[in-house]
């Protein structure tokens, strides 16, 4: 039988319920990182407002015993009486009292809430019942954090976003490969760019690869240089 006080029971129970979507270490491990991770943090469905929100996950999380909120930061107690208002203002907190800690998001770092339906319908399912994001969604919640552990992590994601983007930007559609383009680029996949069938998309590849060189990108300057290119 499954430990009814831990996180992975907590976030079972709520996924049970509710669209819920993994996001920081455990998403990045399911990713393919091997790293250890402290926590647990989750994006539940955000619905229409944050009392509405905290209404539906009020019955599930005070139906474990030792789960107790407390707020991000400070980590001061927080009773559930006071969570609209704190999700309101800052739209997270933390459970303690289980094996390690659940960060609880109704808007996560740097994804809109307006997000959550798109992130969801393109997130890959986990055996838990939530999704996780996918490489660049992820690696969108990485970003601007100031944090020093998440420096691995974006390195690791970037090269993943890559490494599909070359395998899968060439036979792309010029429909979706100005999508793509218009999520993530570096100065390898720009250059790809340059070699796909379609005039538009070949003119993108040479505008961010420009782009690039002009902010001080040394990989992007060089192939500017090699293939003579330019804005005229």
């Amino acid at each position: 039988m499954e430990d009814p006080h831990t996180s992975d029971f907590l976030v079972r129970l709520l996924a049970k319920e509710m669209r819920v979507v993994t996001l920081g270490g455990i998403a990045v491990i399911s990713h393919g990182l091997s790293r250890n991770t402290y926590d647990a943090d989750i994006w539940v469905d955000p619905l229409h407002s944050a009392d509405e929100w905290c209404t539906r996950l009020f019955p599930l999380l005070t139906s474990m015993k030792r789960a107790q909120p407390v707020m991000i930061g400070t980590w001061d107690s927080l009773s559930w009486e006071a969570l609209p208002s704190v999700i309101e203002e800052y739209g997270v907190f933390r459970v303690n009292g289980l094996e390690r800690p659940v960060d609880i998001f109704r808007k996560p770092n740097e994804l809109p809430i307006e997000e959550f339906d798109r992130v969801w319908t393109m997130g890959i399912s986990l055996e838990d019942g939530t999704r996780i994001p996918d490489v660049i969604d992820l690696l969108v919640t990485k970003q601007d954090t100031g944090r020093t552990k998440d420096t691995q992590d974006i390195a690791f994601l970037e090269a993943k976003a890559e490494e599909q983007y070359l395998a899968e930007l060439p036979g792309a559609s010029a429909e979706k490969a100005a999508a793509m383009l218009s999520r993530f680029f570096t100065p390898k996949v720009a250059e790809t760019a340059l070699a796909h069938p379609e005039e538009t998309i070949r003119q993108l590849g040479q505008r961010y690869l420009l782009e690039l060189a002009a902010d001080g990108d040394p990989f992007a300057a060089e192939i500017v240089k090699d293939r003579h290119l330019s804005g005229t």
